[in-house]
C-alpha cells in the first residue's frame, strides 16, 4: 500500500492521506491526469471552478482508494502538523503500508523527516516504510487529499461529495 498525503489549514491542521493499492495507481493516475484542464500542471482545489469542483469529485469516488483524515483543529499549525503525522504513521501500521508520498513545502521538509524518521521508528516501520516529498506536479496522488481536504474545511455541500472515500476520521490533541 501507499500513502499520498496533503494538508489543510483552514480551520486548523488537518492533515489528508488517500490510501492505494499499487495495482490501483495506473487506473488513478490516469483518471486524474484526463481530469486536467488543457496547460493545467496538476488539480488544485483552490483554483478550480464549482462546477470543476464537482466533477472532479465525481471521478474521485469511483477510484480504487480510501482516505484517512488527522485534524488537529484545537492546535496551531506548527504543534499540530507534527502530532498529525504521528497518528498517521501509528495508524497507518496496522496496513502493509511501503511508501509515504507528502507534498513537498520546503518549509517543513527537515520537521517532516525528523517526525517520520521517530515515528516509524517508534512504530517498528523503520525498515519497511519509504518516504518521499514530491510538488503535487510531479505526483497526480496528490490531487486527491488536496481535494478532500480542501473539501472538508470549506463546508457546505462539499464534505458529503467526499465522504464516500474517506475510512476514518481522527481527531489529534
Amino acid at each position: 500500500m501507499q500513502a499520498f498525503i496533503d494538508e489543510n489549514t483552514v480551520r486548523g491542521i488537518m492533515v489528508v492521506a488517500a490510501v492505494a493499492d499499487p495495482s490501483a495507481l495506473d487506473e488513478a493516475r490516469r483518471t486524474l491526469t484526463a481530469l486536467r484542464l488543457k496547460g493545467q500542471e496538476r488539480i488544485h482545489f483552490k483554483s478550480e471552478r464549482d462546477t470543476r469542483r464537482r466533477a472532479i469529485c465525481s471521478a474521485l469516488v469511483t477510484l480504487d482508494i480510501h482516505v484517512r483524515v488527522y485534524h488537529a483543529a484545537k492546535l496551531p499549525p506548527k504543534i499540530g502538523r507534527p502530532r498529525c503525522l504521528e497518528a498517521l504513521v501509528g495508524d497507518l501500521a496496522e496496513l502493509p503500508l511501503s511508501r509515504l508520498v507528502l507534498e513537498q513545502d520546503d518549509s517543513t521538509v527537515k520537521s517532516d523527516r525528523r517526525i517520520l524518521f521517530e515515528a516509524t521508528g517508534k512504530h517498528g516501520l523503520r525498515d519497511r516504510l519509504t518516504y518521499h516529498h514530491l510538488r503535487a506536479k510531479q505526483e497526480p496522488m496528490l490531487w486527491i487529499p488536496d481535494a478532500v481536504a480542501w473539501c472538508l474545511a470549506k463546508g457546505g455541500e462539499w464534505p458529503a461529495r467526499v465522504r464516500p472515500l474517506i475510512g476514518r476520521t481522527m481527531t489529534v490533541e
